[in-house]
């Protein structure tokens, strides 16, 4: 008899998320448009009908990865900006960079990233809307602590002024570089900008 401390598996569920994120890699290859239930089907090794066993249409399995994904994002992002041995620009690269990757660290395809947040907008807004609102907050509460924000006072600035600007920078930046060398290179220089406190007015000539 298995003994009553042990959790059992649930197969339901570890085979729900095999779904999920098998699914993902489809979406981020083909698109949301391109993309069929035999494509997800056949990359979660499952039939159609095996798939339509767990999730009733192509719409409301992208809902259920974007959801996941999302989660994923702003673990991912807490974890890099806890990294307390780094200095905090190196802690806010980390935290840009692992967003724009896939949960296994390989760089995310950009062919069909527009699409598929025009998409997401479209049937999970509100849940997008709230993850930029939970980033930002992330990045304002770790440029508050570490002191960044307190340099940028006389000039008029918060800890969440800040934040916007390193989240609108990451956005323009993404859409324009090349690769993800470019995008880290570029991020370098708008976390230093932020991180690089200006002088006190009465220093300044």
């Amino acid at each position: 008899m298995p003994s009553a401390t042990l959790d059992p598996v649930d197969p339901t569920s570890a085979r729900r998320d095999a779904i999920l994120q098998s699914a993902a890699g489809v979406f981020l290859r083909y698109g949301y448009r391109k993309t069929s239930m035999d494509d997800l089907a056949r990359a979660a090794d499952l039939s159609r009908q095996g798939l339509y066993l767990h999730f009733a249409n192509k719409e409301a399995l992208f809902k259920e990865v974007v959801v996941q994904l999302i989660g994923q994002s702003r673990a991912t992002m807490r974890a890099a900006l806890a990294r307390d041995e780094l200095p905090i620009d190196e802690r806010l690269l980390v935290a840009f960079m692992a967003l724009k990757s896939q949960g296994d660290g390989s760089e995310m395809p950009q062919e069909h990233l527009a699409e598929l947040f025009a998409t997401a907008t479209q049937l999970v807004g509100p849940v997008l809307d709230e993850l930029e609102q939970a980033m930002v907050a992330d990045l304002s509460r770790v440029l508050q602590a570490s002191g960044i924000a307190a340099g940028w006072k006389e000039a008029g600035l918060g800890a969440k002024d800040l934040a916007l600007h390193l989240t609108a920078a990451s956005h323009g930046i993404k859409h324009q570089a090349k690769s993800t060398a470019e995008y880290r290179e570029r991020m370098r220089v708008a976390i230093r900008l932020v991180c690089r406190v200006p002088a006190p007015v009465s220093t300044r000539r």
